[in-house]
């Protein structure tokens, strides 16, 4: 799998994209990742990219121009009715207007051969773009950034460690919390007791059934208190 990153500050994910797992799947070359300047496809000395909008008001939106050239020079091709994308290939373009970003949503581009991520700015994009390419404009969260860096960094970290060989332990990937809409269930380590606090007895039983009964009705206990809005997205049994 590729990942393609387009922004206009590239040395943003020289550090953040190298650290823990991430960094190590790189350096085994599980999945590749490469970074363009959107500042090199500007068409003045200046690299310009950004432009006052049409109609007026404050702020500045990026320009149309460059993200097409960026594009073509990525193999993207242009039409009126969305452009044309290789069936495995995903254009992603953080916003603070797009579907919001889930762990279903990772799953499914973990599926695909190449991931292009367009960092968006400013008050975003120039409309028009999004009629070229068939761009999905997608949004981590109801909050606002200064740039979607941060959001591109989030979404290749939930993406790639869902590729095969990336965890030790793909299990863990697959028991994550929100695989099945809710959180996860409270987890514990050594010791058993500290400072006065226990375990709870069930994780400590060895019985596998009672374990996963606990870790089971934890979660739905913990989902109530802190993600209340999922309860009711959860396929629950008589007994839960």
């Amino acid at each position: 799998m590729r990942f393609e990153i387009v922004t206009l500050f590239p040395d943003y994910f020289e550090l953040s994209l190298r650290q823990s797992l991430i960094g190590k799947a790189i350096d085994k070359k599980l999945f590749d990742i490469r970074i363009t300047n959107l500042r090199d496809f500007a068409t003045d000395k200046h690299r310009t990219t950004d432009a006052s909008p049409y109609g007026g008001g404050g702020g500045m939106v990026m320009m149309l121009e460059p993200m097409d050239r960026c594009l073509e020079s990525l193999g993207y091709q242009r039409t009126t009715d969305g452009g044309q994308i290789r069936e495995n290939d995903r254009i992603i373009l953080t916003s603070a207007a797009g579907k919001v970003f889930r762990q279903q949503l990772a799953v499914e581009y973990s599926l695909a051969e190449r991931m292009t991520i367009i960092c968006g700015h400013y008050l975003g994009v120039d409309e028009r773009l999004l009629e070229l390419y068939p761009i999905e404009e997608v949004s981590i969260g109801d909050f606002v950034l200064s740039g979607g860096e941060p959001a591109a960094a989030v979404m290749i970290d939930a993406v790639a460690r869902l590729i095969p060989g990336v965890l030790g332990n793909f299990e863990s990937a697959i028991d994550d919390s929100h695989m099945e809409t809710s959180t996860g269930s409270p987890c514990y380590a050594r010791p058993a007791e500290y400072a006065g606090l226990k375990v709870p007895e069930a994780l400590l039983s060895g019985d596998h059934a009672r374990i996963a009964e606990h870790r089971k009705m934890e979660a739905l206990t913990k989902c109530q208190r802190n993600r209340p809005d999922l309860i009711e997205k959860i396929k629950k049994s008589e007994q839960d």
